[in-house]
């Protein structure tokens, strides 16, 4: 009887998980938004990196446990840039680099 009881909570546990998008270097009162499979799931505004951490902010999102496209941009400077997270990656790193919105896969 207690297992059944478990048994929904277990599943969804399995049908989703937690991914840290890190905000790193160029950032400057930056409003961004996060999508997950072209879902908006976060809005921030005046986002600026902390220059002495090297970090703006840090989110975490939920996806499906099977992968999805992560989709970041910042709306007040006409950048966007989507990554498929696939397998089990910690976080997401995001910076601005020569005028380009970079994202990567971290697997620590």
């Amino acid at each position: 009887m207690v297992l059944q009881s478990l048994a929904p909570m277990l599943e969804e546990e399995a049908t989703m998980r937690e991914l840290l998008v890190v905000f790193q270097e160029g950032f400057e009162e930056a409003n961004i938004t996060v999508t997950v499979n072209g879902k908006v799931v976060r809005r921030d505004m005046d986002v600026s990196t902390n220059p002495l951490l090297g970090i703006a902010s840090e989110v975490s999102v939920e996806l499906p446990a099977k992968g999805a496209q992560v989709g970041v941009e910042v709306t007040n400077r006409g950048l966007k840039a989507i990554t498929k997270v696939s397998g089990r990656p910690k976080s997401v790193l995001v910076s601005i680099e020569d005028g380009r919105l970079l994202m990567r896969e971290h697997w620590p």
